[in-house]
């Protein structure tokens, strides 16, 4: 773990006073120089860091480290826009709201705000799931380009969390359609035995899923006259975020 902390405080200080030497590190760090240097060429092999073509004592940044600035800077801009609809929401229902950005084939949770209900659901912060076994993932698959969904959904078997989680992936494919009309996807039991949810994706500029708004609670306190009920609001709540992200709806 030693070695760890110091690879990480090294590409801290990288980022900080890039383009930059071992002998400024060392001296900054207070650090022997073989420490440096060694921890310097591993985060190099790995890709986080590169020489200069010019300088190559010096070491930069790469993109790689840049893209995961720029994608925790993205979260917190989501995050920005999404929270006031989500306390709205909160407000409303009463039920527990999860803003989730979609991360491969998994759907992360960004933030949450929790019910009112002694009985309530209870997901952390930074947990994940499959996108096929939560309505905020389905909302996310429906808003993608068909092609990248179903690439996706057949990557590679589909695993069971209840027994009520559809592994199929051209049955889940054949759903994504009345998702998309109705702009809210409704899951019962297929993540937990006792726990529906409803989901809307949030949308870029570019009309692309980069978030999800979703209501999380009790299967018994979700009957299915109320589906569309909550669904109609969550979507409502989504599409604020979308437009305020630049989306506009087509003509």
């Amino acid at each position: 773990m030693r070695s760890v902390s110091v690879a990480l405080a090294i590409l801290e200080a990288v980022s900080e006073l890039q383009p930059v030497g071992v002998s400024d590190l060392s001296r900054s760090m207070q650090l022997p120089k073989s420490t440096v240097q060694r921890m310097l060429l591993t985060l190099g092999d790995l890709g986080w860091i590169r020489a200069g073509a010019e300088e190559p004592t010096r070491w930069s940044l790469t993109a790689k480290a840049q893209a995961i600035g720029s994608r925790h800077r993205g979260d917190e801009e989501i995050r920005r826009v999404a929270l006031p609809a989500m306390h709205r929401l909160s407000a409303a229902t009463g039920e527990t709201v999860h803003l989730s950005v979609p991360e491969d084939r998994r759907i992360v949770l960004l933030d949450k705000i929790d019910g009112v209900h002694p009985v309530r659901t209870h997901t952390s912060v930074g947990h994940g799931a499959p996108l096929h076994t939560t309505a905020s993932g389905k909302a996310a698959l429906a808003a993608m380009p068909e092609p990248r969904a179903a690439a996706l959904l057949r990557a590679a078997p589909l695993e069971a969390l209840t027994p009520h989680t559809d592994t199929d992936p051209e049955a889940l494919l054949r759903e994504l359609p009345r998702v998309r009309r109705q702009g809210y996807a409704v899951t019962v039991g297929t993540r937990h035995p006792d726990i529906a949810a409803v989901g809307a994706a949030i949308l870029d500029r570019a009309g692309l899923p980069v978030a999800t708004l979703s209501l999380s609670l009790p299967s018994q306190r979700f009957p299915r006259r109320l589906w569309p009920v909550l669904g109609e609001q969550v979507t409502r709540a989504a599409e604020e975020c979308s437009r305020q992200l630049g989306w506009r709806p087509e003509a």
